[in-house]
C-alpha cells in the first residue's frame, strides 16, 4: 500500500504482537491528533467477550483451558482445537461479538466532523488469537476470515507495527515461557503480505518509527 499522505483517516487500526509498539504507536497518534483539535478516541477491544463467554465457562469446566504457572508467570491455554464442534463455535460467536463492538462501538461515533478513531486490537488481532487456540493456520484466508476483515470500514488504515522477535521477547519476557507465542508472532509476520495492511518495522529508533505512523496516517501535512 501506498502512504496516506493527504487525509487523516476517519479510523485508523493498530495491529501486532504485544510487545511490538503498537500502544506506543496508537499513544502517539491519540496525543498528536489532539493537539491538532481532533476529538480522538482510543478503543482497545481486547476481550470483548459477550457471546463467546458462555462457552469460555463451558470449555474451563471441560478442560479445554488450562493454566500454568512456569518461573513465577500465569499462561493460559484454549485448546480449542481438540474439538471441531468447539473450534468453529468459537470461530462463529468470535465473529459475533466483534460483530456486535462493529456496531455498538465503533460506527456511533465513525464518520462523525473531526472525529477519529484509532482502534488497538480489532479483527486481525483476534483472528490471529483464535488461529492459534483453533490451530486453523489458514482462518486469516478462509471464507470465515474473509468475514471478519470485512467488519472493517473500507476507508480504515491498516497498520501493522512488527518487531525482531529477540527485540519483542526483551519487552515481554512471559513470551519465552507461553508456547503458544511464536505461532503467534509469525502469524503476525505473515500479515506483512497482506495488501490492505501497512507495515512498520519497529527495529529502529522510536523517532523513525513516529516519522513512519506520521507519512502513513498524513499527519505530518497536517499544520
Amino acid at each position: 500500500m501506498s502512504a496516506n499522505e493527504n487525509k487523516i483517516p476517519s479510523l485508523i487500526y493498530v495491529m501486532g504482537i504485544d510487545g511490538s509498539g503498537k500502544s506506543t504507536v496508537s499513544e502517539y497518534l491519540a496525543e498528536q491528533l489532539t493537539a491538532k483539535g481532533y476529538d480522538v478516541d482510543i478503543l482497545w477491544l481486547r476481550f470483548n467477550h459477550v457471546f463467546t463467554k458462555p462457552l469460555l465457562g463451558l470449555c474451563r469446566l471441560l478442560g479445554y483451558t488450562k493454566y500454568e504457572n512456569v518461573e513465577g508467570i500465569r499462561v493460559g491455554y484454549h485448546d480449542f482445537y481438540k474439538s471441531s464442534i468447539i473450534s468453529y463455535a468459537f470461530i462463529i460467536l468470535q465473529y459475533l461479538d466483534a460483530l456486535r463492538v462493529k456496531y455498538t462501538k465503533i460506527l456511533p461515533n465513525y464518520g462523525k466532523q473531526n472525529k477519529i478513531i484509532i482502534l488497538d486490537r480489532y479483527v486481525y488481532d483476534i483472528l490471529i488469537d483464535v488461529a492459534v487456540d483453533t490451530r486453523k493456520k489458514n482462518l486469516l484466508e478462509s471464507w470465515f476470515g474473509k468475514k471478519f476483515k470485512s467488519l472493517l470500514p473500507k476507508d480504515a488504515v491498516n497498520i501493522l507495527v512488527r518487531r525482531e522477535l529477540s527485540d519483542v521477547l526483551d519487552v515481554r519476557p512471559e513470551g519465552k515461557v507461553d508456547r503458544n507465542f511464536e505461532s503467534r508472532f509469525y502469524h503476525f509476520e505473515n500479515l506483512i503480505d497482506d495488501s490492505n495492511i501497512y507495515t512498520i518495522d519497529n527495529s529502529g529508533t522510536l523517532d523513525e518509527l513516529l516519522d513512519s505512523v506520521s507519512r502513513i496516517t498524513g499527519l505530518q501535512n497536517e499544520s
